[in-house]
């Protein structure tokens, strides 16, 4: 495997793993919510994200 155009820049190869925060729920969550930059980003599973419904109302497909 080649390094080549790797970045050396601190940081940039920290890979954070993040699961919903569901309990029991252990799927990946690939929707993340903070409420600021200082706060901890809360993540969520597509089955769990509990802001679908308004974006489905934003969009028109309530």
């Amino acid at each position: 495997m080649s390094i080549e155009n790797h970045s050396n820049a601190p940081g940039a190869n920290i890979h954070i793993n993040h699961y919903c925060c569901v309990a029991g729920c252990g799927k990946w969550g690939g929707f993340g919510h903070t409420s600021s930059k200082s706060g901890e980003t809360r993540w969520w599973c597509a089955e769990h994200y509990p802001h679908w419904q308004e974006i489905k109302q934003a969009d028109g497909r309530d």
